[in-house]
């Protein structure tokens, strides 16, 4: 796969970021960054891992973002970047032995141009923080406080652009199982919380990373208590986010992790990776279509069941 220009800088800064992370806010040195030997999932690949296709860097790319998939496993942090292939390349280690103390991180792309240039962290006490680019190499991270209480919630995501402007939002379920959106500004800083509505704590899983469907607007996936998946169409209206909920179909009791990375075969459109109670992990493409929007799934491989989140 062709480079395209600046590539090693964005790859190299979504490291420093992420690693700066923990160095900041666990209060320890974060390890370096470096080749951690094959991912459990994909022993065979050996491709170096690319940051994104050309046309991630973008803002057609919006809706479909390129992330990597970060995995905690113990007390370390590992980042996958897609091969190109419908996989993922070498794992790398971002922090090692030192990711203790955060209990939710997100990514977000609020430049839209397809790939993840921040962080939001939640520490134990309870705080949230954003973690950005800084403004010089002098200063390479910025850690903004954007305030406490954040752990009356037992999930926070970030499916993309919700609310119909250019950053990315973030979504919230309190532990009544009500839904809240926070609508994200240039800066990071985040406005007061909307209702979504109640009843989400059905789920134990809420998924999403851009457009599913193709319409250009961010949705999310549920999987329900029985094992059903539903499909939540977004509107770009900020005040009521998502159509009324659409059934995917049933058996998805057989996943206990779904998460997305943006777009994982590099096709131009958000997918859904799933990892079965065996420790084997599944990519589901995303097609386009709003009512089924998943092709049938294609094995990634073993082994991800060393970690205990993946995000």
């Amino acid at each position: 796969m062709a480079p395209f220009p600046g590539r090693t800088r964005r790859r190299a800064l979504s490291r420093l970021v992420t690693a700066a992370i923990a160095a900041a806010l666990v209060g320890t040195a974060a390890g370096t960054a470096a080749a951690d030997g094959p991912a459990p999932a994909a022993a065979d690949v050996s491709v170096a891992p690319p940051a994104a296709p050309p046309a991630a860097a973008s803002s057609s790319r919006a809706a479909s973002p390129v992330f990597p998939l970060m995995a905690v496993g113990g007390t370390s942090l590992y980042q996958y970047w897609p091969d190109g292939q419908g996989g993922f390349a070498d794992r790398k280690t971002v922090v090692s032995e030192k990711w203790r103390g955060i209990t939710a991180t997100v990514q977000v792309d609020h430049n839209q141009n397809g790939l993840a240039d921040g962080h939001y962290v939640r520490t134990a006490d309870g705080t949230l923080r954003f973690t950005h680019p800084g403004p010089t190499p002098d200063v390479p991270v910025v850690h903004d406080r954007i305030g406490g209480g954040w752990n009356i919630y037992n999930l926070i995501a970030s499916p993309g652009n919700l609310g119909g402007a250019s950053q990315a939002d973030l979504i919230a379920r309190d532990t009544s199982g009500v839904l809240w959106i926070y609508l994200a500004h240039p800066d990071g800083t985040l406005s007061d919380r909307y209702r979504v509505g109640r009843g989400w704590d059905v789920y134990t899983d809420i998924a999403g990373r851009g457009d599913l469907n193709g319409d250009g607007k961010a949705d999310v996936v549920a999987k329900d208590k029985s094992g059903v998946l539903w499909f939540y169409k977004g509107t770009g209206n900020a005040y009521d986010p998502f159509e009324s909920r659409v059934k995917v179909g049933g058996g998805w009791d057989a996943y206990n992790l779904l998460t997305s990375s943006g777009d994982v075969n590099l096709d131009g459109r958000s997918d859904l990776l799933a990892r079965d109670k065996s420790g084997v992990l599944w990519l589901y493409r995303g097609n386009g279509n709003a009512t089924d929007p998943f092709d049938n799934r294609t094995k990634i491989g073993g082994g991800w069941g060393q970690y205990s989140t993946m995000f």
